[in-house]
């Protein structure tokens, strides 16, 4: 087994990060990492720049999907996926362009509660990525409209804020069922953010896999909490920093320490699959 550290949850300019895939990479091999996974929202863009200058760094597969259960966001990581499977590929392709439909109407609303934000503006900002809230906020920035990145949150983009526009959800059960046929694992990320642990025994019995255990925005006393219910529930662990080259040291890439055999469980558990579950992939 191999030995060190890795960082299964980061996030590139492909979706809502700062760097590249490949500056990303670079700064994975300069914290000593043996295995990264880009886990972008709704985007598998990063994935290949990322394995062509991986050298001796495990490139995992991955993604975040964004899904909704009971009016509430739950975030999916998706590991080991055949990023290129064509019906999970062209379901992302989908999110993708909702994303951008979604940006579209942001910037109207803040047009018309007075606010001059041009579409092309938040684009360059974005640029590679899909556009989306936290690219919003950093042109309103870049074009002082307001002073600060939260204070664009609080006061326009937040939940019931006035230029807030919902997402479109993927449904938990039509992500989990599309990673398994990608043939991938299904990890709900960061459930301490979320606060409702009564959902995760309901994703279990959809197919879920395993739950996000060490976060950055968790606790040690959380993490042990995660642990415990992962155990009882019979799920795989997860964990990563959740970086996105933010000036958030709470957050820096490869601090949550996670140790090379959390992988190794994952890889180990996909082997073992049954020959049916392995048919319907």
């Amino acid at each position: 087994m191999t030995d060190g550290f890795i960082d299964l949850h980061c996030h590139t300019n492909f979706s809502d990060g700062q760097l590249s895939p490949e500056e990303t990479v670079a700064l994975a091999k300069e914290r000593g990492l043996v295995a990264l996974s880009i886990t972008d929202h709704d985007a598998f863009d990063a994935i290949d720049p990322a394995l062509a200058v991986a050298g001796d760094l495990e490139i995992i597969t991955g993604i975040e999907l964004s899904c909704s259960y009971n009016d509430r966001d739950v975030h999916m990581l998706a590991y080991l996926i055949d990023h290129k499977y064509p019906p999970l590929a062209e379901k992302v392709d989908f999110y993708q362009a909702e994303r951008l439909k979604r940006g579209i109407e942001i910037v109207r609303k803040l047009n018309e509660l007075g606010l001059d934000l041009r579409l092309d503006t938040v684009r360059r900002v974005a640029g590679e990525g899909a556009i989306g809230r936290v690219h919003v906020a950093d042109a309103m920035v870049n074009e002082e409209l307001v002073h600060t990145f939260d204070e664009a949150f609080s006061r326009y983009l937040g939940y019931h804020a006035p230029a807030y526009v919902p997402k479109t959800f993927f449904d938990p059960q039509d992500a989990i069922n599309l990673v398994h046929d990608a043939g991938g694992i299904a990890v709900m990320a960061h459930p301490g953010t979320v606060r409702m642990d009564n959902i995760i025994e309901d994703l279990k019995d959809m197919g879920l896999d395993g739950i996000e255990v060490y976060h950055s925005k968790h606790t040690s006393g959380q993490v042990r909490h995660y642990k415990r219910i992962a155990e009882k529930l019979g799920l795989l662990i997860s964990g990563g920093s959740d970086w996105h080259g933010r000036n958030d040291p709470k957050a820096e890439l490869g601090n949550q320490r996670v140790p090379y055999a959390v992988l190794q469980t994952m890889k180990e558990y996909i082997a073992t699959r049954t020959p049916r579950e392995k048919e319907l992939q």
